[in-house]
């Protein structure tokens, strides 16, 4: 048996390192997803685990009765315990935590809505409960007579400021005080908070959860510290945790009944375990949080442990904002400054107004040291970084390293200027395969094209290269598997003939279309079959696990033969039904990316607050997008799922095919398996309209337009990408802020970070963005529409037209698919603002900051970026947050993207550019789907 100081020291640690690990590990777990299931099986879990730790009480603190006054880590140097609890206490405490988890279950659904910070009051709530019930022990009679004949003035003063704890209470209110200003410092998600979200409720259940809170905190110490052993308090905990949660089990059970309309999840291909995974280990570490703090608590106050709680949430988030003053991320390093200040003094007051001697197994001696070293590291760091300017605007260092990464591009891209080098080429890039049969042929045709992309075809290899995993036989099954799902279309080429599949409308258009590049070239083609999707979105989304390595090494010819045996890279069993909820969408999405990734879990429920872990990748130095290709990827970036459309539309129809099909498709995002194709839209003709204008006779505005189809629900009707865009610039309230870089004041050609009104930005900036069509299509019952502007009811090829006449356009993806109107906007000679999750044939390329200004989808830099070409306050200085600003814009270097991405266009975005990717593509999949093809490489005579 462990000695009683070694086990309340572990009881303590445990405590806290099972706090820090559900405060860090919930947000990207599942249980958020079904809260109520969640919360039934982790107080399940935990209340078995309290059962069982009772048989091991020799093992635990208080085993033989309270703790000694010498032992306790979190023990008061003087405690006056509570009297027994009442009855009732008990099913008032079931309750309680009951309505707590409804509470901050209906919080969470709309956290947009919610005031930050809130908890952080929770200490002084739980003070005020230990003054008004009065726990010091009352004197004698011998001492009351003897008080009151000596007794001034001044002792009636000390004897107030003792029975109010005058310095507890200014330890508390200090405390909480930094730890809610240290909560404002999050930078907020252009995820906005409408009517729908109704803000007042939230706010209500905010403040009620925090007395639950209370009350859960106060119920549990008298009801455990009532038990006269530890093995009855471990049993009593155990009869809460269980009783509570078979009262959730009965919400939950009435819950599911009154939605049977909305069934469970149709698709379940991997996320359950997931899910039983994440509720395993959350269960298990809220049972070592909750058996630890009521053998810890149960011994003291219970405020002693809430201060530390919340001591700690504080100190670790006003560390992380004190490092990261002089960034994007935090512009205000006075508040941060004075969050960690009052945190550290605040403790400091707390831990000896409340006599801890020790903090876990630190004493309270050695803790304000390290509090008073904290203070001075951040005083020094503040005072150094703090009014430290940067150098220079960043874009203007993205625009120069795009030119430089430019000219490398196109160098790798045409490194042949003969056969045998683009054989040779071909061999290095590949790992050592050849090239396919018809190589010569293929490579004569590029030529006399003038194609300026002879070698660099990286996205055609990564979209072929999981079916040189999957054996020939089983690919071409595949074709026809897929041919026979809706708007896929089956092409097949016969002595160099290509036919298709009877199709109407502009679906036959589009085909001839393609039929038309493949007769260019098709009689040095073999027979072959491939199937073509006609629809906006891509439709293969097989989960990680199904997708083989692909590579043509001696592992790619063990899963080929493999996969002719078993058929376990590729099912192709018929799909049962389809997939329209969101939430099947989603998990699918989700088990597109690796184990391990961000995004495998599908969860991320914060909306409220911008998720800077997912931006670092492709924003490591500023908060401009400097990696495109980083920013196309989904699996680092679970905040998508909920910031733009595409992840926030069910289908109406079909659902995306969960098995490895080769299906060619024109579009698709990160996670899906389609093989791109260049594929001519249903509005390719609004591609010759006239643009022959000039940069400089365009209007100087940000222009764009879209459609609000349908009638979209609630959460897309607040964070849909051009929802949020419309709000952002259109109905942007007083409160909200964006953070902009602007000159600063020290010495010229320096820039600073600094938050600005949103609404006061949108009047001095050229912006000019709205929904067409008239606000009927947001649904007779949609609650939000007067959240949006709509503009005059105009079809969609007059507005491209009026769109080319202004100098920079922002182009972004529709609901259901990609941006329409990119490639008129590229060749007009206007800057494209492209904000998209989608690659297309030609994605790679193009390259941000020298054909086009990438934004990011959540719209953080929007202003900045815009600012940085057009300026503010050109004509004169004006006032923004409180001072003169003139910002001098950069219309050269805009002009200069405008031109490259015309001239770029003019010569790589061709029709014989699509004819020659198109052959390339067409000689490789033939190669891929026959039987010999690994003896069918191309050879120089």
């Amino acid at each position: 048996m462990a000695s009683p100081a070694g086990s309340s020291q572990l009881a303590a640690l445990c405590a806290v390192a099972s706090f820090i690990w559900l405060a860090r590990s919930i947000e990207n777990h599942q249980l958020i997803e079904q809260p109520r299931l969640s919360a039934l099986l982790c107080l399940l879990i935990s209340g078995v685990a309290a059962f069982v730790a009772s048989f091991f009480s020799l093992w635990l603190p208080g085993a033989n009765g309270r703790f000694d006054d010498d032992l306790g880590v979190l023990r008061l140097s003087r405690v006056s315990l509570p009297r027994k609890p009442r009855r009732y206490f008990l099913p008032c405490l079931v309750v309680c935590i009951i309505l707590r988890l409804e509470a901050f279950h209906r919080v969470s659904y709309d956290i947009q809505c919610s005031s930050p910070g809130i908890e952080s009051w929770l200490p002084l709530f739980v003070v005020a409960y230990e003054l008004l019930r009065g726990r010091g022990p009352r004197p004698d009679a011998d001492e009351k007579f003897y008080d009151e004949i000596h007794h001034t003035i001044f002792d009636d003063i000390g004897q107030w400021i003792h029975e109010i704890k005058l310095s507890l209470i200014i330890g508390i209110l200090t405390l909480s005080y930094g730890v809610y200003l240290s909560s404002l410092q999050g930078t907020r998600s252009t995820f906005f908070c409408s009517s729908l979200g109704n803000p007042s409720l939230v706010l209500f259940l905010q403040w009620a959860g925090l007395f639950l809170d209370t009350s859960i905190v106060v119920l549990f110490w008298r009801i455990l510290a009532s038990a006269r052993t530890t093995k009855s308090r471990l049993k009593t905990l155990s009869g809460i945790l269980l009783t509570t949660a078979g009262g959730v089990g009965v919400l939950h059970s009435i819950s599911r009944f009154l939605q049977r309309s909305n069934p469970m999840s149709s698709y379940s291909g991997g996320l359950d375990s997931l899910y039983a995974f994440d509720t395993a280990v959350d269960g298990m570490m809220l049972s070592v949080f909750l058996i630890s703090a009521s053998l810890l608590t149960t011994e003291g106050s219970p405020l002693s442990l809430v201060g530390i709680v919340t001591f700690l949430s504080g100190i670790l988030s006003a560390i992380q904002q004190t490092s990261l003053i002089g960034t994007w991320e935090n512009v205000s390093p006075t508040t941060s400054y004075l969050a960690l200040i009052f945190i550290c003094n605040g403790f400091a007051f707390f831990v000896y107004a409340n006599n801890l001697r020790s903090v876990v197994f630190v004493h309270r001696a050695f803790i304000v040291l390290i509090l008073i070293l904290i203070t001075l590291a951040a005083t020094i760091f503040t005072i150094i970084v703090g009014s430290r300017a940067i150098d220079g605007h960043p874009i203007e260092r993205l625009v120069y390293d795009g030119r430089v990464e430019g000219d490398r591009w196109l160098i790798n891209a045409k490194v042949s200027g003969s056969l045998p080098v683009a054989v040779r080429e071909y061999v290095e890039r590949h790992d050592g395969r050849p090239p396919p049969r018809g190589f010569d042929t293929w490579f004569k045709f590029a030529m006399d094209r003038n194609s300026p992309v002879l070698d660099n075809f990286a996205q055609m290899e990564r979209d072929l290269s999981p079916f040189w995993g999957i054996a020939p036989e089983m690919v071409r099954d595949g074709v026809r598997q897929a041919a026979d799902e809706h708007d896929i279309v089956l092409v097949k080429i016969k002595n160099g003939t290509p036919i298709y599949d009877s199709v109407s409308g502009a679906s036959a258009s589009i085909m001839d279309d393609i039929m038309a590049m493949i007769k260019s070239f098709g009689e040095h083609l073999p027979d072959l079959e491939f199937a073509v999707n006609l629809d906006e979105r891509p439709r293969v989304l097989a989960s990680w696990d199904k997708i083989p390595t692909g590579k043509h090494s001696s592992l790619g010819k063990l899963l080929s033969r493999r996969s002719s045996t078993d058929g376990a890279a590729l099912r192709i069993d018929r799909i049962i039904g389809n997939y329209t909820r969101l939430r099947d969408l989603r998990e699918m999405t989700a088990l597109a990316c690796a184990p391990g990734t961000k995004s495998r879990s599908g969860v991320h429920w914060d909306v409220r607050d911008i998720c800077t872990p997912c931006l670092q990748p492709q924003s490591p130095d500023s908060q401009y997008l400097a990696d495109w290709p980083q920013a196309l990827e989904l699996c680092h970036q679970p905040d998508l799922f909920r910031l733009h459309g595409f992840h926030m539309t069910a289908q109406p129809n079909y659902g995306p095919l969960p098995e490895l099909l080769p299906v060619f498709s024109r579009s698709k995002t990160d996670s899906y398996s389609d093989i791109l194709i260049p594929l001519r839209r249903h509005d390719e003709s609004l591609e010759l309209v006239d643009t022959d204008v000039k940069f400089q006779a365009k209007q100087k505005k940000l222009f764009w337009r879209g459609k609000l189809d349908g009638n979209p629900d609630k959460e897309l009707l607040q964070g849909g990408h051009q929802e949020r865009l419309i709000h952002l610039i259109n109905n942007a309230s007083k409160t909200d802020e964006v953070t902009i870089l602007l000159p600063g004041s020290n010495r010229p050609g320096t820039y600073s970070y600094e938050h600005a009104s949103a609404a006061e930005l949108n009047n001095l900036l050229p912006i000019d963005v709205g929904f067409i069509g008239p606000s009927r299509s947001c649904g007779e019952d949609c609650a939000a529409r007067h959240e949006f502007g709509f503009k005059e009811d105009t079809d969609e090829e007059s507005i491209i037209a009026q769109s080319l006449t202004n100098q920079y356009v922002l182009v972004m993806d529709t609901d259901n698919g990609p941006p329409k109107g990119f490639l008129p906007v590229l060749r007009s000679g206007s800057v494209p603002f492209l904000s998209s999750i989608f690659k297309e044939w030609y994605t790679e390329r193009l390259l941000p900051w020298v054909h086009f200004v990438p934004i990011d989808i959540r719209f953080h830099a929007l202003h900045g970026t815009l600012a940085y070409f057009t300026g503010i306050g050109e004509t004169g200085e004006v006032r923004l947050n409180g001072r003169d600003v003139k910002l001098d814009g950069k219309p050269d270097n805009a002009k200069w993207i405008a031109e490259q991405g015309r001239g770029f266009a003019s010569k790589a975005l061709r029709r014989e550019d699509m004819e020659v990717y198109l052959f390339r593509l067409l000689l490789e999949w033939a190669r891929l789907v026959d039987d010999n093809r690994d003896k069918m490489g191309f050879t120089l005579p």
